[in-house]
């Protein structure tokens, strides 16, 4: 029964974890309530809060991924389990633009490249520490 349980999901979840502020879209004071994202993929994201949220609701969250980039998201409620520790929950994403939805691909292909195998990326500043290294060695040349 498990195995059939986690072949159900459409979309392949990456691991993401940062906090955020999420405010429900009818709420007029605009509260926010802080959660933890604990994966992400194009169609969705989990994440776990002390504060009972309610399913079926929607929220707004701006969502801060591994480049830095801020992706603005509406999500709904789908899935709620509560645990000792707080809830965890499954929203989708609703109506996001297509070009954030390939940021989020984009997330993904890294975390597939890197997971595959040990191969890790380097990050943007190791790549730039590296070509000022060879550009370095070149002038002395």
């Amino acid at each position: 029964m498990a195995d059939i349980d986690l072949n159900r999901r459409k979309y392949k979840r990456h691991t993401l974890s940062i906090k955020l502020f999420m405010t429900r879209v009818d709420d007029a004071d605009g509260i926010g309530i802080p959660v933890e994202v604990l994966d992400i993929s194009t169609a969705g994201v989990g994440f776990i809060s002390e504060q009972e949220l309610e399913h079926g609701t929607i929220y707004k969250a701006n969502i801060k991924i591994w480049t830095g980039d801020i992706i603005p998201a509406f999500i709904n409620v789908v899935r709620v389990s509560h645990t000792e520790g707080g809830h965890i929950y499954g929203g989708v994403f609703i109506g996001m633009p297509e070009s954030d939805s390939c940021r989020i691909a984009v997330y993904e292909t890294y975390q597939d490249y890197a997971d595959k195998e040990g191969n890790i990326p380097k990050t943007e500043e190791e790549e730039r520490d590296e070509l000022t290294s060879l550009m370095g060695q070149t002038k002395k040349n």
